[in-house]
């Protein structure tokens, strides 16, 4: 298939040019009315947490800095982990798996830009530099029709949305990483540049984080993030941004010091926004690449992949509709063994993926409205065409100032896959378009939930019930160490598919004011799926826990000091089991039990945390936190895996991170 981008690029632009021309003056729209008067009415506390009648969640860095941090990190992701719609996972795990869905149906933003794979590969942070970034919104169902298509859910970090008039900024200097983001006006009111860094020097405190046989790990990451905007006029404003990323690790046998294997992966990303009085326009790249080497009993992996997008996009208001398009170019490299010379040659897919869109919101009353939407996708690639219509519904409603209810409906499609070789988030996982052979996941998702506020005890209480049909659900049935035996492994190939759902419900009380606030989080759900291959009955995914349990408190002792507490409980992962294993000349075979029909132990956690806020002034604030992750040294399992050798046989292993991380973190804000 032949793509021309120029082609996709001036497309793009024609339709943002149509949107305007139909979009009309506000003063048409609206009918003309005399002012009768200004109200001004004082609100209560603001809340770090916020909620709409959407079932859509927001939260700003300084909230960040207001909630008890664990690691001193003070990270967005962190926050939506201990949220009941998110799995909680296993220590040293880059995924998230939200109501269900694989890590890979989750859609990540940076100011409107892609961020293919934000997490980085031992967990415990994301790329989303709290420092940099000044706000957050967080969807785990419902999404409108202007958003890019997804099945998992939606988060998005957005730098300031208007130039700074002074400078402003914060760095932070922990024992486990540092971070820090500077905003500068190089023109007051009209134009500012931010900068920020995140690095971590992990390998210097905890140089053997993880054991695995007689290997340790050592690693490393690092982000970079800038932004320029400029305020052309009143009415027109354009961001240049850029980001990066690379997470580096490598495995170091005990015995010799010799390099078993190297992993890593990285991003950069960068977009060009317009933001206009009636419409927006952007064009955008987003690129990740893995990495994986290693050394398996005398043969070699090396497993590169990669993921390369490149969008247009435009949005604007034709009468009452929010109406919006973009194009999205993508290639994928696949992947296969560069070590072996006679690996099968998974060439990669070049696709075209192209999207409009149109969204009305009509009050029914002063408390209540309906939003309805269509978003329309069609899908190219060689030899394989999809045309598929998603149509979105959300209904919310105030309930006299106590809370909110809302009930959603939803189509959504993904044209671009996670290959979850692993069920930890490492390196071996990878993207790839769909072309027939690799098929879409399609999703219908249903959500009902409501929330009300306790006054007398500002307590926030809030219930989500939410069931998700998934067709073309995927499970990978193969194993890397098969790349190592068998030279014409083709890992797409190993990709069974059929039908599942996930369902479950979730409660949370918040109190997010006075001296005593705290966090309870709790969900009750499953996520299963019925593939050909592996019977006729309903299975586990690799996503399914039942239990998963958050709750934190926090005491403001004085107000410059506070302590927190965290607990965490989560049912264990299923996972396939090896039964026996036999050596056939070089190659050694196993044979498992039923697909995913073992669980890991439950995991259990306790974390501890306290803040102190000293020498405030009117330009310069200084804290120091102190934090204990795993302060019960609790013997979570990471994950089990299989050995082999003439004398024993099979034999079945742990691998347990190192219990208790102490760490301490100085910020200074400016």
């Amino acid at each position: 298939m032949s793509i021309n981008i120029r082609q996709i690029i001036s497309l793009t632009i024609i339709t943002g040019w149509a949107i305007k021309a139909m979009a009309q003056p506000v003063d048409s729209i609206l009918p003309e009315r005399k002012l009768q008067g200004v109200s001004v009415t004082a609100g209560g506390p603001r809340h770090a947490i916020a909620g709409d009648i959407k079932g859509t969640f927001s939260f700003s860095s300084k909230a960040l800095g207001q909630l008890p941090s664990f690691l001193g990190g003070g990270d967005a992701i962190s926050l939506l982990r201990s949220m009941p719609a998110i799995a909680t996972n296993n220590d040293l795990q880059a995924s998230m798996s939200i109501r269900g869905s694989g890590n890979g149906a989750n859609l990540f933003e940076s100011d409107g830009v892609r961020i293919i794979n934000p997490l980085h590969m031992l967990g415990f942070y994301s790329a989303f530099n709290p420092a940099y970034y000044r706000s957050y919104s967080f969807a785990p169902g419902y999404v409108d029709a202007s958003t890019a298509n997804l099945t998992g859910g939606y988060l998005s970090a957005s730098t300031p949305a208007v130039p700074d008039s002074t400078v402003s900024g914060s760095v932070s200097i922990g024992l486990i990483e540092s971070h820090g983001a500077i905003h500068i006006p190089l023109i007051k009111n009209r134009t500012s540049l931010s900068l920020g860094f995140r690095q971590t020097y992990l390998n210097l405190i905890y140089p053997s984080i993880l054991t695995l046989g007689t290997s340790h790990l050592r690693y490393d990451f690092s982000d970079i993030n800038a932004a320029l905007l400029h305020r052309i006029d009143s009415h027109n404003l354009i961001k240049a941004t850029f980001f990066a990323n690379r997470d580096n690790m490598s495995l170091l046998s005990e015995s010799n010091g010799a390099r078993d294997g190297s992993f890593g992966w990285g991003n950069m990303a960068g977009g060009l926004h317009w933001t206009g009085s009636r419409m927006e326009a952007s064009i955008a790249a987003s690129h990740y690449r893995n990495s994986f080497k290693m050394t398996e009993a005398g043969k070699d992996l090396d497993l590169p992949s990669s993921l390369l997008q490149l969008t247009t996009r435009a949005s604007g208001r034709f009468g009452g509709f929010l109406t919006e398009s973009d194009i999205n170019y993508r290639y994928s490299s696949g992947q296969r063994n560069a070590a072996n010379a006679a690996s099968a040659d998974n060439r990669g897919i070049r696709s075209v993926e192209w999207s409009i869109a149109a969204t009305r919101a009509i009050h029914l009353t002063t408390a209540s409205q309906i939003e309805a939407g269509l978003r329309l996708s069609t899908y190219h690639t060689s030899g394989y065409t999809q045309f598929i219509p998603m149509p979105r519904i959300n209904i919310g409603t105030d309930i006299g100032g106590w809370g909110r209810v809302y009930a959603s409906y939803g189509r959504h499609v993904r044209f671009d896959r996670l290959i979850e070789e692993s069920d930890n988030g490492l390196p071996t996982d990878f993207w790839s378009c769909v072309n027939g052979i690799i098929k879409p996941e399609d999703t219908h998702s249903f959500g009902f939930g409501i929330s009300g506020l306790i006054a007398p005890l500002a307590l926030r209480l809030s219930a989500d019930i939410y069931y998700k049909r998934i067709l073309n659900a995927g499970e990978f049935s193969g194993t890397v160490l098969d790349m190592v035996n068998n030279s014409t492994y083709d890992p797409t190939e190993h990709i069974f598919y059929g039908h599942g759902y996930a369902c479950g419900l979730s409660l949370t009380a918040m109190r997010q004011t006075g001296r005593l606030r705290g966090r309870l989080s709790y969900n009750i759900g499953t996520s299963k799926v019925r593939i050909a291959e592996y019977g006729s009955g309903y299975i586990p995914s690799a996503h399914d826990r039942l239990h998963d349990l958050n709750a934190t408190l926090s005491w403001i002792i004085t107000p410059p000091l506070s302590i927190s507490a965290s607990f965490t409980y989560a049912t264990g992962t299923p996972y396939t089991q090896a039964r026996y294993g036999y050596m056939i000349g070089e190659n050694l075979i196993c044979e498992y039990f039923p697909h995913n029909s073992s669980r890991l132990p439950d995991y259990r956690r306790l974390d501890f945390s306290a803040t102190w806020q000293f020498g405030k002034s009117s330009s310069l604030q200084h804290s120091l936190n102190l934090s204990v992750y795993n302060a019960l040294a609790s013997h979570n399992v990471l994950f089990r895996y299989s050995t082999y050798s003439k004398d024993k046989g099979i034999e079945q292993r742990e691998s347990v991170m190192k219990t208790v991380i102490p760490s301490i973190t100085y910020t200074l804000e400016f």
